[in-house]
């Protein structure tokens, strides 16, 4: 999740900066030119949906502590294309243009862990909609490990060891009438060959 972040942070501060003083003399970035810039990046970190949880069967029972994040993201070299090739006058201009290539190529990827117990570990294969979740449980990897065979943190993710899956329905409650309480939702958990009926809230950020 930090490797998504900061790219972010590159692409819309750090690149656009470097990139335009040394293609044009744009006026210099101020203060509300960054806190603009600052807005645009929230609008694409989609809201974290985080929760806790209990999952139990006749023998057991689980805790769990979970987040889902998804970021839009754009690669670098299309921003350096669009800086260089942008005929803009200010910075209002420029973020414009990158906002729209946002909005138009960008790419959402989505992050998730959970703890269950006292171990963390990483959620994969995430799929959302507006009632159901599912993801995949896998061991937390090694990333040093993977550095070092030259295998992005990505793919080391997804060749992680599958311990088990969560598979989420949202259920209506009169809790869920205001927009940001706490949604109540339930499914089942497996987990290390067992499967675990799995009730949890879910709250917004």
């Amino acid at each position: 999740m930090k490797k998504i972040l900061g790219l972010l942070v590159v692409i819309l501060a750090i690149s656009i900066t470097a990139s335009v003083v040394f293609a044009r003399n744009l006026p210099a970035i101020t203060a509300a030119n960054k806190l603009s810039y600052k807005n645009m990046l929230k609008e694409y970190l989609s809201p974290v949906n985080h929760g806790y949880g209990i999952g139990f069967n006749d023998n057991s029972y689980v805790t769990a502590k979970w987040y889902i994040t998804s970021v839009r993201t754009l690669n670098m070299s299309k921003i350096n294309e669009i800086v260089k090739n942008s005929n803009a006058t200010d910075w209002s201009q420029l973020r414009e243009q990158v906002q729209n290539s946002l909005k138009s190529q960008g790419m959402n990827v989505t992050k998730g862990r959970i703890n269950i117990g006292k171990n963390m570990y990483i959620l994969t294969d995430i799929n959302v909609s507006n009632n159901t979740v599912a993801a995949n449980i896998r061991e937390m990897p090694i990333y040093s490990n993977c550095k070092d065979q030259n295998i992005t943190a990505e793919q080391c993710e997804i060749i992680a060891t599958q311990i088990g899956s969560l598979s989420l329905t949202k259920k209506t409650s009169a809790i869920e009438t205001q927009a940001n309480e706490p949604k109540v939702w339930a499914g089942t958990l497996n987990f290390n060959s067992t499967a675990y009926t799995f009730v949890t809230f879910a709250y917004p950020r």
